[in-house]
């Protein structure tokens, strides 16, 4: 029953990243996070990291985020685009979810490097930046760039 809260429900490792009804002309796009969150929770499992898969279910639709990595304490959303929109819809809907995994840091997970402007906007609202790279995964942490501030 929904009360009108926001809940955490938990997921098996293969399930897809998130249903987004309406997207059915962005199906790309769905199977790009995908696949890129399959590849980060088995990098995550392998390193030894407890990690939750997860949807965060609000009233009256799904905002969704997609793992918690627990060893760590991030929030990780999957996120293929990242021009302007696309950012603050994203840094909207992970600000939100995560304070249901506080203390949490926040993290996008995207399908390839973002760019400088997306990477200062992220560094600017504290947001961890993380992309596969090389067969492995790189990332910025926002006190990497301003000197820990």
């Amino acid at each position: 029953m929904n009360t009108g809260r926001p809940y955490v429900s938990y997921l098996a490792p293969s399930d897809p990243a998130r249903p987004q009804p309406g997207r059915a002309n962005d199906e790309e796009a769905d199977r790009s996070e995908n696949a890129v969150l399959t590849a980060y929770l088995f990098h995550l499992t392998a390193k030894g990291h407890r990690v939750l898969r997860h949807r965060v279910v609000t009233d009256p639709v799904l905002a969704s985020t997609d793992l918690f990595d627990a060893t760590a304490g991030e929030v990780v959303m999957a996120c293929h685009r990242s021009h302007y929109s696309a950012l603050i819809a994203a840094y909207g809907v992970i600000s939100d979810c995560a304070r249901l995994f506080s203390p949490s840091r926040r993290t996008l997970l995207f399908t390839d490097e973002p760019g400088p402007v997306a990477r200062e906007f992220l560094s600017h609202h504290k947001i961890i930046a993380i992309w596969p790279e090389g067969g492995s995964f790189a990332r910025v942490d926002p006190a990497a760039e301003t000197g820990g501030a």
